[in-house]
């Protein structure tokens, strides 16, 4: 028996929940593993552009929180500790229309949302978890 990955099963599910008009209904391939997701088949969570329009499109619930990255680190190293922690479907996102440019992040998981504003921003909820090796 075949066991499904998270993507693979959580895909399937806003697949079924988009209107008919924008649903083919293909089967899950590697091709829309990899237009939803930022990493394809591997770890981590995190929706592509065209994922986040999809989710939407869908009707899925979502709680945006401003981003900022961790000061001394890394963009790459952050998008790798986010892929390990963030155990829900995220987008990262920038606000175009204000002059700023303000960066953001797009929770699909009530909880987790949550978890970050009890904890003040994201990074300190990040701080707060701890990833088995």
């Amino acid at each position: 028996m075949n066991k499904k990955s998270v993507k693979v099963i959580i895909t399937e599910a806003v697949q079924n929940q988009l209107p008919a008009i924008a649903n083919d209904k293909s089967s899950i391939a590697d091709s829309i593993l990899t237009k939803w997701w930022a990493s394809g088949r591997q770890d981590g969570l995190r929706l592509t552009e065209w994922g986040d329009m999809n989710f939407r499109l869908a009707e899925i619930e979502y709680y945006q929180a401003d981003f900022k990255l961790r000061e001394g680190t890394s963009h790459h190293a952050y998008l790798l500790e986010l892929n390990k922690k963030i155990k829900c479907p995220y987008y990262l996102g920038v606000n175009k229309d204000s002059k700023s440019k303000q960066t953001y992040i797009r929770f699909y998981d009530s909880k987790i949302a949550m978890m970050v504003e009890l904890h003040g921003n994201l990074n300190d909820y990040l701080d707060s978890i701890k990833v088995r090796k």
